[in-house]
């Protein structure tokens, strides 16, 4: 039985790869997805990047309305599976809240909510806007306060954008070796990562993986039957290990003003020139920070950065 799951596990694994190497050839075909522009001029380009907090000092959260309009069509699951933006997009209905709290209910010009990935005042859109940025859109966002019930008379907008599917160089400019970056599996193995390519690879055997669980749970009665089974295939799913520390290769893109590092961090890293102009301008509700910090008591991949 054993060999028997072993031999399912690796069929439908090199299923899942030739399948995602068909959709990214696919895509670069199809949609002709903008990469980022490597400069040979270093002295131009940023020398130091930080890290970019949002203050939870203006929270919110999603309306009502927005739970009852939410569209069908889900913006992050077109994207992880065409690897690009959908030509139109359909409104999102992006409408949120602010706290009625006298600790979190101010109006700043960064907004901390569940919105993906930053909930900006369109001051900081005009800034942004100026700056090298991975691929990425702008939505409208409703913002309203929490006793009045009124619409605030400012536009803000949704910065989104896409590091794993879409604008994911950024896995291809790490130093592996370097880095030291490790899979880790239930059993307590572990697999040193050489590459990208075992990093893409990590999802796409969790979910074979998954999929296997599935079809010997189809039933109680089945699932029952398949219990030692089951429980030796849980032990084979794979996790990235903490990493301290991440070593950015020589084909680093420094004309880069904002990027996140996929898997491996939680953290949005800007430049120095963005960071000068939010400064500048004086944009309030955000904090900087040195990357590999701990700034919080709840753990939050933050690896300190290098360069080669």
């Amino acid at each position: 039985m054993q060999q028997v799951l072993r031999s399912l596990f690796v069929d439908l694994l090199i299923q899942k790869t030739l399948k995602v190497k068909s959709s990214v050839t696919k895509r670069d075909n199809a949609y002709s997805v903008p990469r980022l522009t490597i400069s040979k001029n270093r002295k131009s380009m940023n020398k130091e990047y930080h890290v970019l907090e949002v203050e939870d000092t203006s929270s919110a959260e999603f309306t009502k309305n927005y739970w009852k309009k939410q569209p069908k069509f889900s913006l992050r699951e077109y994207i992880k599976e065409n690897g690009a933006y959908p030509e139109q997009i359909p409104d999102l209905n992006l409408e949120i809240r602010i706290y009625d709290d006298v600790e979190f209910n101010r109006l700043n010009d960064f907004i901390f909510s569940p919105i993906e990935h930053l909930c900006i005042s369109e001051k900081v859109k005009n800034i942004i806007e100026l700056c090298s940025l991975p691929e990425h859109r702008f939505f409208n966002v409703d913002v309203y306060m929490p006793k009045k019930r009124n619409k605030v008379d400012a536009n803000y907008y949704a910065l989104h954008y896409d590091f794993t599917y879409i604008q994911n160089d950024i896995l291809g400019m790490i130093d592996y070796e370097k880095s030291n970056i490790r899979i880790k599996t239930k059993a307590g193995e572990y697999h040193l990562v050489r590459d990208r390519k075992d990093v893409e690879n990590l999802p796409i055997h969790n979910k074979t993986i998954s999929e296997m669980i599935s079809k010997l749970s189809e039933t109680a009665k089945l699932r029952e039957k398949n219990q030692k089974q089951i429980s030796t295939l849980s032990e084979e799913y794979w996790n990235f290990e903490q990493v301290d520390k991440i070593y950015f290769n020589r084909s680093f893109d420094f004309s880069m003003d904002l990027f996140q590092i996929p898997y491996f961090s939680w953290m949005i890293y800007i430049s120095d020139k963005l960071k000068e102009e939010l400064e500048r301008n004086r944009i309030t509700g955000i904090t900087f920070s040195i990357p590999g910090n701990k700034q919080y008591l709840v753990h939050r991949p933050n690896p300190i950065l290098e360069w080669v």
